[in-house]
């Protein structure tokens, strides 16, 4: 087996999977290949550049940034199947709301959501539509559709 061979075949297949190539001229492309948590310094970063642009004054602390005595946990995910956005391992720490930043290859979402509307008393509020559990309970997600909004 050579790795020609198997470039020929993957080639091949690109056609079939069209929204893989929308990434390729995307400003986001180089996020999609970090690892979860290098996805999370590089949200850190952009959420801290952005509320300094706008006059707010954000500061970087360990895993969040803290804006008016707040902690704002960022967590970053790409696009997934059919438009949605899912994003993990929101663990119950201490912060106050959670910032998610959602990307698409020309397009980008965040949403400030209040840390009470994933957690309540150290379990996951599995009320909310759109919030769900990872291992067994320890972390949770928030799966969002950019054109379908919960409330």
């Amino acid at each position: 087996m050579s790795f020609a061979t198997i470039e020929g075949i993957t080639n091949s297949l690109i056609s079939e999977y069209p929204e893989s190539q929308a990434w390729n001229a995307s400003p986001f492309s180089w996020i999609r290949h970090l690892p979860p948590g290098s996805k999370n310094v590089v949200g850190r970063h952009v959420a801290t550049g952005l509320l300094q642009a706008y006059g707010i004054t954000a500061t970087s602390h360990t895993q969040q940034i803290r804006v008016n005595g707040q902690g704002i946990s960022v967590k970053v995910a790409l696009k997934w199947q059919q438009g949605i956005i899912k994003f993990q391992n929101i663990r119950d720490t201490n912060f106050d709301y959670a910032l998610c930043l959602g990307l698409y290859p020309n397009r980008a979402f965040g949403w400030l959501i209040p840390k009470s509307e994933i957690w309540l008393d150290h379990s996951i509020r599995k009320d909310r539509s759109g919030v769900t559990s990872q291992h067994k309970g320890a972390d949770a997600w928030v799966h969002v559709n950019p054109e379908n909004i919960q409330a």
